[in-house]
């Protein structure tokens, strides 16, 4: 026997179907058949396909010969994920179940596509392993992140990029009713503020001063994303950070 993800339902093995990762059965199936629509099929050569909700607008990268759903959202056969929901009250969400559970799998999305922004390349779409059911990135498998270049339109699998030579920094954003604190290189914070987030605090410092930094707030507040009510100060933990916030504020 095995349960469905999607209404919890126990089955025989033989009578569900992975999509997307994880295990639906048939109704649950029928429910989201028509939900993605193809928006690319192996562009300019690559083993991938990108997929759009059409519920949301939501994209999703998939390899071929694979079947996926939205990152985002659930359905009328969903229900709760005790987990997801002790993450929502963590982070004094007020919605409904459904409301909150799709917030913090749209959040999760946003911050995994700023990880990926990068100069001279438009990124396409992502794929997390456990979403839309459990919030969070379950486990490590994934159809990548894609992006294409701007100048040539090559489609290409994006990765994080790590530069020894520049300054880290050690930021704060606010997306909604959720702060998200983290380190990075400019382009994440740009990145973060084109998903929509607002930021609060950016310090730069050295590398490895910035890592250590991130790394107390983190065993400090048990995770990155927090209540916007939790007091998150960048400054405790890197004394000697310069504020560069109003680089990164919009007009």
């Amino acid at each position: 026997m095995k349960q469905c993800i999607n209404c919890m339902t126990r089955l025989p093995r033989k009578e569900l179907a992975d999509i997307a990762w994880c295990s639906l059965c048939a109704p649950c199936r029928q429910v989201a058949a028509d939900q993605m629509k193809l928006l690319h099929d192996r562009p300019g050569g690559a083993e991938v396909q990108i997929y759009q909700c059409g519920w949301c607008g939501t994209e999703r990268s998939c390899a071929p010969g694979f079947q996926t759903r939205c990152l985002v959202c659930l359905d009328d056969r969903s229900v709760p994920d005790p987990a997801v929901q002790r993450i929502a009250a963590r982070l004094d969400l007020t919605g409904t179940w459904r409301e909150n559970s799709e917030l913090i799998a749209a959040t999760t999305v946003k911050i995994r596509l700023a990880k990926y922004e990068q100069a001279g390349w438009t990124v396409l779409a992502t794929d997390v392993h456990g979403l839309p059911w459990t919030g969070f990135r379950w486990l490590t498998k994934s159809h990548g992140t894609w992006g294409r270049n701007d100048e040539s339109g090559e489609v290409a699998l994006l990765r994080k990029r790590s530069r020894p030579e520049e300054a880290g920094l050690l930021y704060l954003v606010r997306y909604g009713k959720v702060l998200k604190f983290g380190r990075g290189q400019a382009d994440r914070v740009h990145g973060h503020v084109k998903y929509g987030a607002v930021p609060v605090l950016v310090l730069s410092g050295g590398r490895q001063e910035v890592a250590v930094a991130r790394d107390r707030l983190k065993r400090l507040h048990r995770s990155e994303m927090v209540s916007q009510r939790t007091p998150v100060d960048l400054f405790a933990v890197l004394p000697d950070g310069e504020d560069v916030t109003d680089q990164f504020r919009t007009s």
